[in-house]
């Protein structure tokens, strides 16, 4: 069937453009005038890249941490670059660089992202217990664990990491962004509280608040007086099925500890899954959360709450990385960050 004539115009343009592009020889005969007059494509390769890498810092009280730093290839904006600094780096670097990057692509500034981790490479590790739980603190579940160190873990950021990024990267001071889940979403509230000064926008995905019975609110109180407490921004997420076990969640450990019985020693399968799920029929994680932003934005914290629905404790993390991040560098005020103490937004998925 011979095509339409209307057709045969478009056709032979692209036909063109492809002899162009696949024989540059030609299109260099086409006259120097053509070649002066095109500018030079940029390299799109590059337009969203970068470039990772990672050091050894250590603490004045002599503790070890890896720094994995992600930077754009593109140069930084006029004020220089934002940062994002990630807490549990093994666990979290990758979505969060991701994210960044593809927040870029979508008009948003280029950001450094910097992840803390722990020598070990593991997932989670022991340390950030320590790391991440305010002084004083003492908990049944965490029962022969070293708790307590987050001033000292706040000044290492304060203190040795952020001068040493500095010295490296042409960085807006003004845009200086924390991130923490569970523990670490608890040491993000404990930082905006005891030293909102360390960084603009605080990031706090599924605090653990009961922690140290519920300590966190005692410096909630505290700093709903601290006339600092205007010049920051907060987010505070949670996922649905954080109050209470999801079914298919638990099906997923029951088959893994049936196939896999040296991961729990010692433990029957129902033993095992007990321990690591108990259901406590009094608590509401979601409500418990959004009472506390509700609080903290009644008392004149720029504080928001999202709750997504369908997202257990962990994925909700990558959930509050996704709705965090935009958060963060888009000008404070916008729809789609929500209303100080909202309790859901079907916009999160």
């Amino acid at each position: 069937m011979k095509p339409h004539g209307s057709l045969i115009f478009p056709m032979l343009i692209a036909a063109t453009l492809l002899a162009l592009i696949f024989h540059p020889a030609q299109a260099a005969s086409m006259g120097q005038s053509a070649a002066v007059a095109s500018a030079p494509a940029p390299n799109r390769a590059l337009q969203f890249a970068r470039k990772n890498s990672e050091a050894a810092l250590t603490s004045k009280q002599g503790r070890h941490y890896r720094i994995l730093v992600s930077v754009p290839a593109n140069p930084p904006p006029k004020d220089g670059y934002p940062v994002l600094y990630v807490l549990d780096g093994d666990a979290w670097f990758g979505a969060a660089v991701e994210i960044v990057r593809m927040r870029e692509y979508e008009k948003l500034a280029p950001t450094i992202v910097v992840a803390i981790a722990a020598p070990k490479r593991a997932f989670f590790d022991l340390s950030r217990s320590y790391d991440f739980t305010p002084p004083g603190s003492a908990d049944p579940d965490f029962e022969g664990i070293e708790l307590g160190g987050a001033d000292e873990f706040l000044n290492f950021i304060d203190g040795t990491l952020k001068p040493w990024l500095r010295a490296r990267h042409r960085l807006n001071g003004d845009r200086q962004i924390l991130f923490g889940h569970s523990l670490g979403g608890l040491f993000v509230l404990h930082a905006m509280f005891k030293s909102p000064e360390s960084f603009a926008i605080y990031l706090a995905a599924s605090p653990h608040i009961r922690f140290s019975d519920s300590a966190i609110l005692k410096e909630a109180s505290a700093f709903e007086t601290n006339p600092k407490r205007h010049a920051l921004r907060a987010l505070v997420t949670v996922g649905a099925l954080e109050a209470h076990p999801n079914p298919a969640l638990v099906d997923d450990y029951r088959r893994y500890y049936t196939e896999h019985p040296e991961a729990i020693p010692g433990q029957t399968v129902d033993a095992a899954i007990a321990d690591l799920f108990h259901d406590d029929n009094t608590f509401d994680k979601p409500a418990e959360t959004r009472a506390l932003v509700e609080r903290l934005a009644k008392s004149g914290v720029n504080a928001a709450y999202v709750q997504f629905d369908g997202e257990e404790h962990m994925s909700a993390a990558i959930s509050a990385l996704n709705r965090g991040i935009p958060f963060a560098l888009r000008p404070p005020g916008k729809p789609e960050t929500g209303m100080p103490g909202s309790a859901h937004n079907p916009a999160t998925h």
